[in-house]
């Protein structure tokens, strides 16, 4: 097996920008031989950006770079509602798959997703980034070492006064287009319900509510919700793109302390019963290897990726039972996966 794994990105807007790009290229093992994009001036974009991608080709359908021969992986960064078919495609081209969250729209198409990629013998990942994140990371591990008990609630708020089209990405109006698969719940909501599943584990039910009035689009972006975890805990779940000034934690209680922590650069605090009334802080933590590294290495045969396709159909399940519970106003469901471990 060859030591550097050939890389397509598909789509070079912003996340590939700000996160897939810097990724491979710190990897070591992954060389980028390919970009694709319907815009032409994306890709001379990124290339003016960052130098070591000028030998790259060019492709605008994705199509004819899965059948080039150039490239053994594709990360998948186009709009949500790209996302499914793309990786079928890739799938059942042979290449390896790093897919953008939400890997789908619907558990029908996640399934076919990890379906295909198991038929086909590929590494399929998907971009739940949280996993590989140092913070968030410390913070699971903390709460499932013991440090605060047995953890039985957990809570997420989550809020900015603005949409992400506006401003991480300006003019990415799919981002707020239900015909492209947007909204707050798969943008933000599928991170951290992502993040509360790793503190507490699988959701049994869930109780939602979606408000799409504020903004007057036709995607959510307000959410609430309300989660029963198979360990008999709690999660509460806060989103917003409306709320003025912002705000963001995440916090852990058990039967022995709790943990808190900001989503800047604000510390991890540990509180303990018994051990007085000041928190312990972590404010450096070990960093994690970056998602393009994982998968890079999976693909070599030196590890496994962390976040699977089963993987981000969990987190995928977590959110489109929040909406479909807001849909009929009672508890529903979280339809889970059968044939994986958990992770």
């Amino acid at each position: 097996m060859a030591d550097t794994v050939r890389i397509g990105l598909v789509g070079c807007g912003k996340i590939a920008e700000a996160d897939h790009i810097p990724g491979y290229l710190g990897t070591g093992t992954c060389t980028i031989t390919a970009l694709c994009d319907i815009r032409p001036e994306r890709m001379e974009a990124v290339k003016r950006m960052f130098p070591a991608l000028q030998d790259a080709a060019c492709f605008t359908d994705s199509a004819q770079l899965f059948a080039s021969g150039l490239v053994d992986a594709v990360t998948v960064c186009t709009p949500n509602d790209c996302h499914a078919p793309q990786t079928l495609a890739a799938c059942a081209a042979g290449l390896h798959v790093l897919c953008e969250k939400p890997m789908a729209a619907s558990l029908a198409d996640a399934t076919a997703m990890v379906e295909a990629a198991r038929r086909a013998a590929v590494v399929l990942q998907i971009n739940q980034t949280l996993r590989y994140n140092a913070q968030y990371q410390t913070f699971a591990d903390l709460a499932r070492s013991g440090a605060i008990g047995e953890p039985f609630h957990v809570r997420c708020i989550r809020g900015g006064n603005g949409t992400p089209n506006v401003g991480w990405s300006p003019g990415a109006d799919w981002f707020v287009q239900k015909a492209h698969n947007g909204g707050l719940l798969l943008d933000i909501g599928i991170h951290m319900a992502d993040a509360m599943r790793m503190v507490m584990g699988d959701a049994d039910t869930v109780a939602g509510l979606v408000d799409t009035r504020l903004t007057h689009i036709d995607v959510p972006d307000n959410v609430s919700a309300l989660y029963r975890y198979r360990n008999g805990g709690t999660g509460v779940l806060e989103l917003s793109w409306t709320m003025p000034g912002g705000a963001g934690y995440l916090e852990a209680y058990g039967t022995a302390g709790r943990l808190r922590m900001g989503f800047t650069a604000q510390p991890i605090e540990l509180w303990q019963e018994g051990k007085g009334d000041q928190p312990v802080s972590f404010p450096e933590l070990q960093p994690r290897d970056n998602s393009q590294t994982v998968f890079g290495a999976a693909i070599l045969g030196r590890g496994r990726s962390l976040t699977p396709g089963e993987y981000g159909r969990r987190a995928l399940a977590l959110c489109l039972a929040v909406e479909a519970s807001s849909r009929i106003g009672t508890f529903v469901k979280v339809e889970h996966f059968d044939g994986e471990e958990d992770i």
